[in-house]
């Protein structure tokens, strides 16, 4: 799942202009902001979020504008055409929780991606019409910037504008993407036309313009959430998407609703933890690890020790067989979440686990565990002078969602559609196993892993983070979270450090290459441990609460994004 993670604190321009060359030439990936700042996966979406917050603008102001900016300057991810989770806490204390999570369209079934054999089309879930969930990220951004923005809407969609309609300059990773993502956009005449000006993908030092993008984020700036979801856009989705095979109508769109939630709070080693409940996974399977590791005397884990990875890897594998075979949309399952959130759970799991003899991922299952005691995104984390915090992850699930760019309003639309168990038992594009819980239903919510949080101490804000990644991005925000509690390291250390992976199945311990001591990797291959290279997981956007110097903002040396701030 392409996720994109934004920090702000504080500020864009309301018409937005190239980056300062000196700025982009070696910008810090972590800095120090007295007031406020914005870390985000792209250097102009930052800039528009603390310009924004200069202009008069607050955290649900900067929020919306990184938002809108980054469906722009970071297409593969930062979308109009997906969806995600929201948490806002205001400095009073209040927390507001909106789920924008695409849905499935009134005429999706449980089979639709099955031949007559029973076999899986995985390609339908993945590119073009059939693969797109109905949209819900700007109708959840309008909402939550009537609820809370200080600015006219208008204003706040103004940078993006500029952004699209004056172009601006690809950058060597954004290029590498578009690159790879050619041959399946020369499916599709409007993606093409935007991505491939002129039959070949943008390079480096050549500017993107989006043109009919910019219209569109024009008709939204005037008529709010009303000209996506029921005006010519809706009707362009609609008539795209059936062209390229899908099922999406005008009615799925009208009846679309952002829906507020409560949220999930971990009260772990003195921190409160503000995280996202089902439909997102990442607040239970947080809740869960951190319960089981609340008792834990860290001494005896000494960081990156073959017992740490091999006790974290162990409890990932337990609480992602719960996640795969249990957790769904509410509206649609049943879920037993009052035990897996208790205490008592958390403890039976934790006794479970022989790290020295590591139980195989075949002989784990929810069922089992609960007899015993019951590729892309982007994420954005925001603060504002008052210490009103947002954390934002939202997505168009692959890079470039479903490829498909609707008709002419110059909008990617998503392939999120595949985060459902399109074939219960079947792995999805993250390699990911998932149950009945999560089948296809008209109307539903696909399961997420995006885990935005937001993090308090004797009820003052303290940090908030996320991650993209697809199921990865739990246990990156898991390892992030543990090096600033447990191991006491400064945030940029606390980004930086190398991160292993379990997903329950397949039986693989993902570790990042070049991180680890090969003694470490030997002892936990000697143990039994499946371990597979990958080169980098996650791309963290973070704030927290320097003491001395008031915020420090990092972005993930991993990604493209950097920080900004004042």
């Amino acid at each position: 799942m392409l996720l994109v993670i934004i920090s702000l604190f504080f500020t864009i321009p309301l018409q937005a202009s190239d980056v300062a060359a000196e700025d982009s030439l070696n910008p810090s990936k972590c800095i120090e902001a007295l007031h406020a700042g914005v870390a985000s996966a792209d250097i102009h979406a930052s800039q528009v979020g603390v310009e924004i917050m200069k202009a008069g603008g607050n955290a649900a102001d900067a929020a919306t504008a990184v938002a809108m900016a980054l469906a722009v300057v970071y297409p593969q991810a930062g979308n109009l055409g997906g969806g995600g989770f929201l948490l806002y806490r205001q400095d009073s204390g209040k927390i507001y929780a909106l789920d924008f999570r695409e849905t499935a369209p009134a005429l999706s079934g449980r089979n639709m991606y099955l031949d007559s054999l029973g076999n899986l089309q995985s390609d339908k879930s993945l590119v073009g019409g059939l693969a797109v969930g109905v949209p819900g990220t700007v109708k959840g951004f309008y909402q939550f910037h009537r609820k809370f923005g200080a600015l006219p809407w208008s204003a706040v969609l103004e940078p993006a504008i500029h952004l699209a309609e004056d172009g601006f300059i690809v950058n060597e990773f954004l290029a590498e993407r578009l690159e790879a993502a050619a041959p399946e956009f020369k499916k599709f005449p409007p993606s093409a036309a935007v991505f491939l000006p002129g039959g070949t993908p943008l390079k480096a030092g050549e500017r993107l313009y989006q043109k009919e993008l910019a219209r569109s984020l024009k008709a939204i700036a005037i008529h709010g959430d009303q000209a996506f979801y029921d005006g010519e856009i809706a009707r362009e989705i609609v008539k795209s998407t059936e062209q390229f095979g899908g099922i999406i109508s005008l009615q799925d769109l009208e009846n679309y609703q952002a829906v507020e939630r409560e949220p999930i709070i971990i009260d772990y080693s003195g921190y409160n933890i503000i995280s996202f409940p089902p439909p997102s996974s990442g607040g239970v399977v947080l809740a869960g690890i951190l319960n089981s590791l609340s008792d834990i005397d860290f001494s005896r884990f000494p960081f990156h020790s073959p017992q740490q990875i091999a006790l974290f890897t162990d409890l990932e594998k337990r609480y992602f067989a719960i996640r795969n075979q249990l957790l769904g949309d509410p509206g649609y399952v049943g879920m037993p979440l009052d035990k897996l959130l208790s205490p008592e759970f958390a403890k039976s799991v934790l006794a479970r686990i022989n790290y020295k003899n590591p139980e195989p991922a075949s002989e784990i299952s929810a069922a089992g565990l609960l007899d015993h005691e019951s590729r892309e995104t982007t994420h954005f984390s925001v603060v504002d002078s008052l210490s009103n915090a947002v954390s934002v992850t939202y997505t168009l699930n692959g890079n470039f969602g479903s490829k498909l760019v609707a008709g002419s309003t110059g909008i990617l639309l998503n392939n999120e559609m595949d985060d459902f168990a399109a074939k219960p038992g079947s792995p999805n594009m993250f390699g990911l196993v998932q149950g009945e819980a999560n089948s296809i239903a008209p109307g539903k919510r696909m399961l997420s892993s995006m885990s935005p949080v937001i993090l308090t101490e004797n009820n003052q804000l303290i940090g908030a983070l996320g991650s993209p990644g697809g199921p990865t991005i739990i246990t990156t925000v898991l390892q992030v979270l543990v090096n600033l509690i447990n191991y006491h390291m400064p945030l940029p250390q606390a980004v930086g450090a190398g991160r292993t992976h379990d997903q329950w199945l397949p039986d693989s311990v993902y570790y990042e290459s070049g991180k680890f001591e090969n003694q470490t990797l030997n002892v936990l291959e000697h143990w039994g441990y499946n371990l597979v290279k990958r080169e980098n997981l996650g791309d963290v956007q973070a704030f927290w609460r320097d003491n001395k110097s008031g915020w420090q903002v990092c972005s993930d040396p991993r990604g493209n994004g950097f920080p900004k701030g004042y």
